[in-house]
């Protein structure tokens, strides 16, 4: 009879753990999932020209909770990894937007920051959008960062242009 009573718990607990599961798969993520993240626009570094422009939720969610550094050395490298991109070519621009703070008054998407990628590297830039800080103004200088990123994050960044 114990044993029954353990094996009815036991299949009612999985039946309620995949319901859980499966309730979520339908379940659209909110901008506080995504970090008020609208969309992420791809260009050709060559030409500048729009290659394709992201907007499934799902992505989105990957894109912003993919870490491309862990805040290690990122100042004492900067100089070191900015040399090494002397002389490689550009190869794409992932732009990402965010709607705008305000919930009334502009519309229209607002860039937070530009990863750039370059051909046979894992090395890639960063430029965080002047309009993204709204505060006061900061020189580019200070809005780029440069990152060594493992063959597996580069992998999953170059999908996006696929």
């Amino acid at each position: 009879m114990k044993n029954r009573i353990k094996t009815v718990i036991w299949i009612v607990l999985v039946l309620c753990i995949c319901a859980g599961c499966s309730a979520r798969q339908g379940e659209k993520y909110t901008r506080e999932d995504l970090d008020n993240l609208a969309e992420i626009r791809i260009y050709a570094a060559e030409n500048q020209e729009l290659i394709k422009t992201v907007t499934d939720e799902e992505q989105l969610y990957q894109y912003n909770h993919c870490s491309i550094f862990d805040g290690s050395d990122i100042e004492e490298r900067q100089d070191e990894l900015k040399k090494d991109l002397e002389g490689v070519k550009e190869q794409y621009y992932l732009s990402a937007y965010k709607y705008p703070a305000a919930r009334f008054g502009a519309k229209e998407l607002e860039e937070n920051h530009t990863i750039t990628l370059y051909e046979d590297t894992n090395i890639v830039k960063m430029t965080v959008a002047e309009e993204s800080i709204k505060a006061f103004s900061l020189p580019e200088e200070f809005l780029t960062f440069y990152y060594e990123m493992s063959e597996e994050e580069m992998n999953f960044y170059r999908t996006f242009v696929e």
